[in-house]
């Protein structure tokens, strides 16, 4: 249950996560910001470290606007946009053995 409320608490708190954390791996539990930073794998072995299982990783998108040029053949598009905000929890769960 601790984990879907860490989800839900991602999702409510997306816009603020972004400014705090622009482009940046989270590992979250009970609520709070337990790890952060640019290197996935580096934020998990904290987290793992640290709280052993049932933590939540995501990446927190920019939000910044971005400019996308599309090439094929002799045809040519640019599409312009901004980066979505998307959350792909992870969930982390460790059987007690």
């Amino acid at each position: 249950m601790a984990v879907t409320q860490d989800f839900n608490w991602i999702t409510k708190r997306y816009p603020e996560l972004q400014r705090k954390y622009p482009s940046q791996y989270v590992a979250i539990k009970n609520r709070r910001v337990i790890a952060h930073g640019h290197d996935a794998g580096k934020v998990y072995l904290k987290a793992k470290r640290d709280v052993k299982k049932d933590f939540v990783t995501a990446y927190i998108l920019s939000g910044d606007p971005f400019v996308l040029e599309i090439m094929f053949g002799s045809e040519h598009s640019i599409v312009g946009g901004q980066v979505a905000s998307t959350v792909y929890p992870i969930r982390e769960s460790i059987p007690d053995n």
